[in-house]
């Protein structure tokens, strides 16, 4: 055990912060002019989206990463040197690898012991790294864990598909470490459901070029046209509640004792959840930010924490193979 446990600390998040392009995309745009002329099988379950934020290039996804951590470290009053371990994801990255986290590293002037865990869980890059982070702090192995996700997926979109309704971009951060505060957030458990059997029902992939047989595209985001829809109503709007009820009931708690902050895609999805788990409080921007992705967690959580009345909340995840993740904390 950690020699700060000893002296009645815990580990905790210290700091939060969050930065959305500021060019605004609304439900007029251009853009969904094939989409509003064909409406193609699957658009229902996007619904309920007005605004969405759009970064001028796909590579400024750093820049908005770089600016969440400066807040979520300063609000944590944690010096740069202080920060053992940086890890999210930057995505769509510009390249395969490195991911562009390293870059984030380099922008920020974090040191050459900080080590990068770049995480490749799409939509719950933000909620793995924080349990990640909670892990690696509490056995010693960081000071101070910085988590940081950004995403940029709407220059990742076929825009004659539905999914791209709901592409927004932004990005969040999160300093996790020792503290003796007790009004902090602290983890005290988590579930998970993974189901391989939808393996490639979405994805995020090159495609051949229609033009020309050996040029291919940048990755576009994929909703299987055979299982991908099915996917997302039979996994993605009734297993998440499932697991956050699991979760809540082992702890003797129930909706009504939780704010909630999950992954946002649409109204049909928020209405599912909400259906299922009844939280006291669901934080919740899909109708002014959109889909950021990995980033819709932090950010809603940084930028509504003035919101957030209950002593516990439950961060819950998606993604495409597929699986849900839920991380319950509480604060005294």
């Amino acid at each position: 055990m950690d020699a700060s446990a000893k002296s009645g600390q815990q580990v905790a998040i210290l700091g939060q912060g969050h930065r959305v392009p500021e060019h605004i995309r609304g439900n007029d745009d251009p853009i969904f002019d094939w989409l509003k002329a064909h409406q193609p099988a699957g658009s229902d379950l996007f619904n309920g989206l007005k605004y969405r934020r759009v970064l001028a290039h796909a590579n400024d996804v750093v820049g908005i990463m770089v600016d969440s951590c400066k807040t979520a470290l300063a609000q944590a009053t944690v010096p740069l040197d202080e920060v053992d371990l940086l890890i999210g994801s930057a995505t769509v990255s510009e390249y395969c690898a490195p991911n562009a986290l390293a870059a984030v590293h380099r922008d920020l002037g974090l040191s050459r012991q900080c080590r990068i865990f770049s995480l490749n869980t799409d939509e719950s890059n933000f909620i793995d790294g924080m349990k990640l982070a909670h892990d690696m702090v509490t056995c010693g192995t960081a000071r101070h864990a910085l988590v940081a996700c950004g995403n940029n997926w709407t220059h990742h979109m076929d825009y004659h598909e539905p999914v791209s309704l709901a592409a927004s971009d932004g990005a969040g951060a999160a300093v996790v470490g020792w503290t003796d505060d007790p009004t902090r957030f602290r983890l005290i458990d988590w579930d998970n459901d993974t189901q391989t059997q939808y393996f490639s029902a979405l994805r995020m992939t090159q495609r051949a070029s229609p033009h020309h047989r050996d040029l291919f595209t940048k990755p576009l985001m994929k909703l299987d046209d055979q299982k991908g829809e099915n996917a997302v109503k039979t996994f993605g709007f009734k297993v998440p509640g499932v697991i956050v009820n699991r979760l809540l009931a082992k702890h003797g708690l129930s909706g009504q004792d939780i704010t909630l902050v999950a992954h946002q895609t649409s109204k049909a999805v928020f209405d599912a959840w909400n259906a299922a788990i009844q939280p006291a409080h669901y934080l919740n921007t899909i109708e002014e930010l959109g889909d950021m992705v990995a980033s819709s967690v932090p950010v809603n959580f940084a930028r509504c924490q003035g919101e957030i009345k209950t002593k516990y909340v439950v961060m819950l995840g998606i993604g495409m193979e597929m699986h849900a993740v839920a991380l319950l904390y509480q604060r005294s």
